[in-house]
């Protein structure tokens, strides 16, 4: 797996734990104001948070600048000359893989077993669907074909009355789309299992849910409530997990949903409010994970004779010699990186050094910034630069294998600096 996939899952891994760190300090006095909708409303700062770490990262503005310096076809300091890297990106993306698979499968053997236990379904006159079962029902399952599972003795378990609410409690995850965010929220099991936070996070989003569509059952239901209390208490639960679905499950606080359902139902002000939370809040959440991002250079442009810069000033970039070039990977293609438009009219100069991971088919798998000075100004640049290099790879008993090499880079505005015999410093 690439480098920059795992700095991915890695930044959207760091991005969603803090939205959904904040979203479970929030849930429970924002339900007790607001009600249970906006609680599971403030769950939609967790996407929110994923979307804007993959949106391009803030951009600094560069300047075109003259680069100088010997290019040479010869490696910067070998720090382990001819050894064979171990391809750390390669094992940690199987790695990855051979979890999310795992835990793909995990979900997939919860659904089918569900489902198998319903039994066979019959369809009803009404468009509903009759199981021979109880457990966990009724229920509303599938994703591309949604439907309505009732259990058996459907109408003699129930009142009238009861039946009622419980089938507006399934159409209320029905046209709400629960079913579909359930299934992101397994989706988010597979690629991130390694989050030690996720399983509690989706667990209460899922508790936020029902408690939600119990508030929508009352709010459209005049004088429902004891009704729908003792249809609560008729309802078998699951012992199996529906991961894909919405039912009742053995683990939904039960005592904690009939005692919700003494609470008032949220007016328009309240709805109002909890709109505007929930908004704000993933607002600021998806700006805080995008501005978060390291800046990106943007693309050096060609400065022409009416721009406002003047073509002054250089980057130097002057390889160290090494003892054993044979061993150890050899520049092949090294553009320079661009000077950035603030520093330099700041009259700001510096030096990056730089250590690169290089493949054994010679491109640069990792970079990252050992010394900067002043920190901060030019290690983006730099970085950028590095990751478009092209090394001729070292070779080993005659196989190209990978290495790791060290360049220092200057950034100076006197035309005529001279850094020879400074490579040794950082």
């Amino acid at each position: 797996m690439n480098a920059d996939v795992l700095r991915l899952l890695l930044e959207t891994t760091l991005a969603s734990s803090a939205a959904m760190a904040l979203v479970l300090a929030l849930r429970v006095p924002v339900r007790r104001w607001l009600g249970a909708s906006a609680a599971y409303l403030l769950w939609l700062a967790v996407p929110v948070a994923l979307v804007a770490v993959l949106l391009p990262a803030p951009r600094v503005e560069a300047v075109a600048m003259a680069a100088v310096g010997n290019l040479m076809q010869a490696d910067v300091l070998a720090l382990q000359p001819g050894a064979r890297m171990l391809p750390w990106p390669l094992l940690l993306g199987a790695f990855w893989l051979l979890g999310a698979a795992s835990v793909a499968l995990w979900l997939l053997r919860q659904q089918r077993r569900f489902v198998r236990g319903l039994g066979r379904l019959r369809r009803r006159d009404d468009g509903l669907w009759q199981a021979r079962s109880t457990a966990g029902l009724p229920a509303v399952v599938g994703l591309w074909r949604p439907r309505i599972v009732l259990p058996a003795g459907f109408e003699q378990r129930y009142s009238d009355r009861e039946r009622q609410l419980v089938l507006l409690h399934e159409r209320v995850h029905l046209r709400r789309g629960d079913i579909a965010i359930n299934a992101l929220l397994a989706l988010l099991q597979c690629l991130y299992w390694f989050n030690p936070l996720l399983p509690l996070a989706l667990r209460r989003c899922r508790e936020d849910q029902e408690l939600s569509c119990d508030e929508r059952v009352i709010a459209r239901g005049d004088g429902a409530r004891r009704s729908y209390a003792n249809a609560m208490l008729k309802t078998g639960l699951a012992e199996s997990p529906l991961p894909v679905g919405c039912h009742w499950q053995d683990h939904h606080p039960l005592k904690e949903r009939i005692a919700m359902l003494k609470r008032p139902v949220p007016g328009k002000k309240q709805w109002l409010a909890m709109v505007l939370l929930s908004a704000g809040l993933s607002s600021m959440v998806g700006y805080a994970a995008w501005a978060a991002q390291p800046a990106k250079p943007m693309e050096a442009v060609a400065q022409d004779a009416g721009s406002a810069v003047p073509d002054k000033g250089r980057i130097s970039v002057e390889p160290e010699f090494a003892r054993t070039p044979a061993q150890i990977p050899v520049v092949d293609r090294m553009p320079p990186p661009s000077y950035p438009r603030e520093a330099y009219q700041n009259g700001i100069t510096g030096k990056v050094v730089l250590v690169v991971e290089v493949a054994a088919d010679g491109t640069p798998t990792d970079v990252r910034v050992e010394s900067a000075q002043p920190q901060g100004v030019f290690d983006a640049a730099s970085v950028a630069a590095a990751k478009q290099w092209k090394f001729t790879p070292a070779m080993k008993d005659g196989e190209p294998v990978a290495g790791k090499v060290r360049v220092p880079i200057w950034y100076d505005l006197d035309e005529d600096a001279d850094h020879a015999g400074a490579n040794g410093g950082s």
